[in-house]
């Protein structure tokens, strides 16, 4: 049973493997969209989030974006996940703009609206809960008011749960414990996608990020604190929803604080003139500026320089916020610090654009704290057991650090060394961050301020070794296969001086044969008396010589590769009778028959059976002394054969010993693939028949090779040696 199993055809064995492959992967399919890991944030690593725009990073479960700029996005999860409950606390650092979650996403690009999914969010504009769809545009439904409006400094937790084509969701004070609902439907949905956190001109925080499979039960539950399911018919376009609501602008708040005592009293000098104050006695001044970093250190600037602020503990500002700074400066070599530090919100703006420099002008120490763009080569990464990453770069002899805080691991796997980066962020030249090591530092914002501009050459000294490696491990291959093709040679001259020397045995053997048989009756004849005169013992040389001069001429043939040429079945059968006529004369008889059909042989086919038959009659004459020999050659269905039987003597196979035809005939047998049968007894003569199939399979890719190696050296041998 299992012989027969290994024999089915290679087709149904690959059906079979793809029907179970196919199977598995559709249960992993259907694994993927039914069912989902407990997800929850509980640490200080975002490895499993990928962002677009914002500066992002976590403290102890809690989600910070520090950037006021227009639509900055973190993504995570499966887009394969399809029902899910999402719940998560959020927190504006700014009395503007709106926050919330993302779900059902896909096809995120960086850009507001530069996603296909949903949103769930609040704002503070209006102090509403909002619920759209986003795809490549935005499209927003009824918006609900939040019970007392919607604040800074206030968590507000966000549970939405998608079911189908329903979302809904729920917005709580968990100050006042005021809660609303919102659930709506809508016909052609996104029914999977990914989950997220966007916050649109405001900076903010997000905290206990769960996400698990929903329930119609849950679903039901949330929807009692909503009035009814809507659905709602979205404006045409953007600009119809956002003419209701009005964001603060720059000119609004600079308005309100013009007459701010605190700018009436302090000089406002520019960020370039606090490094020129005396050194010796603190001097108390106030500056404006746009921040460009706020951790691990505030950086501000404006269009002369930039200025690091101690002691902002506690300041919801983030990147791209105005922000009036007044305290005691302190002057260093290169910029300024403020300590002891009064920092007040002005207002929210865009980030400011990096400064393009030269490693070189970053080192001279006119951009310290100011916010820059360089490029250079990675040398190194190196992390520290907190997550804190420095990457080494090298650029014109020049040598830097870029720091990076809560990098994640995905993040690391892709630098490698010896890429070229382009790199965003303050240049500082403080001791605390370059260590005496190098000329500057970057503190970089996020894993954005990193570009790979091109990949580590090729030419590195390990891919140089692993070179050589493959050239030297060519280098043995070729050799083997010489050395290989050397014995190939060698055996196949080996064989064909081994085949010549059958051939050469076959034809002279048969010839000697026969002038043996002809003097030995001259020599009875004469010793018995019994000859007619000189003229018959004169005929019987003159065949003997004959056969001599045949063997002459079959010995030139076969040394010259000329083989018989024989048509048909019949041929062959003739050529065999003419064998005993030839060598025995009317001495024995020879009686030849066709059976079956005849079929058309091969020469190839047709030669080894001629020699075959040829070296069983030769050694029936030599040996068994027979008076008839019967030559029978067949056809079956699917194989023919070859008999020889003679009346002679016969033998005792146990002790006659291989000579060298018979092993002839055996080679000669397996060449063709057939099979060799000797049967002989003592008194009943002896019978040798040889069987060949008829329709042989294709030799093997290595048998054929070998063939045709031997084959091309045979013509070789041939020609040098005529």
């Amino acid at each position: 049973m299992m012989k027969g199993a290994y024999k089915l055809p290679a087709r149904i064995w690959m059906l079979l493997l793809f029907c179970v492959g196919a199977t598995f992967w559709c249960s992993g399919c259907h694994q993927g969209r039914t069912q989902y890991p407990a997800y929850a944030l509980k640490s200080n690593s975002l490895d499993d989030w990928q962002s677009y725009g914002g500066t992002w990073d976590v403290s102890n479960g809690v989600v910070h974006n520090h950037s006021d700029e227009r639509g900055a996005k973190l993504l995570a999860g499966s887009s394969q996940w399809t029902d899910y409950r999402l719940q998560a606390d959020v927190r504006f650092d700014g009395d503007h703009g709106d926050m919330g979650v993302i779900l059902r996403s896909s096809r995120e690009e960086e850009g507001v609206d530069a996603y296909d999914g949903y949103y769930v969010g609040l704002r503070t504009t209006d102090g509403t809960l909002i619920i759209g769809r986003s795809d490549y545009g935005w499209m927003e439904a009824r918006p609900i008011p939040m019970p007392g409006g919607v604040h800074a400094d206030t968590w507000y937790r966000l549970i939405v749960i998608a079911e189908g084509c329903k979302i809904g969701a729920t917005s709580e004070n968990l100050t006042t414990g005021a809660k609303i609902g919102l659930v709506f439907s809508e016909q052609q949905c996104r029914t999977s996608g990914r989950i997220g956190l966007r916050s649109l001109a405001t900076g903010g925080s997000w905290r206990n990020i769960e996400v698990a499979p929903s329930s119609a039960q849950d679903f039901e539950q949330l929807a009692t604190y909503a009035a009814g399911v809507e659905k709602p018919e979205f404006p045409k376009r953007e600009a119809d929803y956002n003419s209701f609501f009005r964001f603060s602008a720059p000119h609004d708040i600079a308005s309100r604080d013009a007459g701010s005592q605190t700018m009436q009293t302090l000089p406002q000098p520019r960020i370039s003139d606090l490094q020129q104050m005396s050194r010796d006695t603190p001097t108390h001044a106030m500056v404006r500026g746009v921040v460009t970093i706020t951790s691990p250190q505030l950086y501000i600037q404006d269009a002369t320089g930039g200025v690091r602020v101690e002691d902002s503990a506690g300041l919801a500002a983030n990147v791209g916020d105005t922000v009036e700074v007044s305290g005691y400066v302190k002057p260093t070599l290169y910029s300024a610090i403020f300590k002891d530090d009064t920092v007040r919100l002005l207002w929210s703006g865009t980030p400011v654009p990096p400064i393009s420099v030269t490693p070189i002008q970053a080192a001279s120490g006119s951009y310290d704290a100011r916010f820059i763009e360089v490029q250079g080569h990675l040398s190194n990464v190196v992390t520290d057991a907190a997550g804190h990453v420095e990457l080494e770069i090298r650029e014109d002899s020049q040598s830097f650090k870029a720091i990076l805080k809560n990098a994640p691991k995905r993040y690391l796997r892709e630098l490698q060394p010896g890429s070229y980066l382009r790199l965003r962020g303050v240049c500082v030249l403080d001791r605390q961050y370059t260590q005496a090591t190098t000329a500057f530092a970057l503190l970089l914002r996020s894993e954005d301020d990193v570009q790979v501009l091109a990949g580590p050459p090729w030419w590195t000294p390990f891919h140089v070794i692993l070179l050589f490696a493959g050239l030297l491990v060519l280098a043995l291959l070729i050799q083997v296969i010489y050395f290989r093709i050397q014995r190939w040679k060698t055996l196949a001259i080996t064989q064909e001086r081994e085949r010549l020397a059958h051939d050469i045995h076959d034809t002279m053997a048969q010839s000697f044969a026969g002038v043996g048989y002809q003097i030995q009756g001259i020599r009875s004849s004469i010793v018995q008396g019994t000859h007619n005169g000189p003229n018959e013992v004169a005929d019987k040389l003159d065949v003997a010589y004959q056969l001599v001069r045949r063997c002459h001429e079959e010995a030139s043939r076969t040394v010259a590769m000329f083989g018989v040429s024989l048509e048909g079945s019949g041929g062959l059968v003739d050529e065999l009778e003419n064998t005993v006529v030839r060598i025995a004369g009317e001495q024995v008889k020879a009686v030849v028959a066709i059976e079956g059909t005849p079929q058309p042989l091969s020469l190839r086919l047709t030669k080894a059976l001629l020699h075959i038959g040829q070296e069983a009659i030769t050694n029936s004459l030599r040996h068994g002394a027979p008076t008839q020999i019967r030559i029978v050659l067949g056809f079956e269905r699917n194989e023919l054969y070859l008999t020889i039987a003679d009346d002679g003597c016969g033998f005792e196979e146990a002790r006659v010993k291989p000579h060298l035809g018979m092993q002839g005939m055996r080679q000669k047998t397996r060449e063709i693939g057939g099979q060799l049968v000797i049967a002989s007894n003592v008194g009943s003569g002896t019978q040798a028949t040889v069987r060949v199939p008829l329709q042989q399979e294709r030799p093997a890719v290595r048998t054929r090779l070998l063939r045709a190696i031997t084959k091309m050296f045979s013509r070789r041998i041939v020609k040098q040696h005529p």
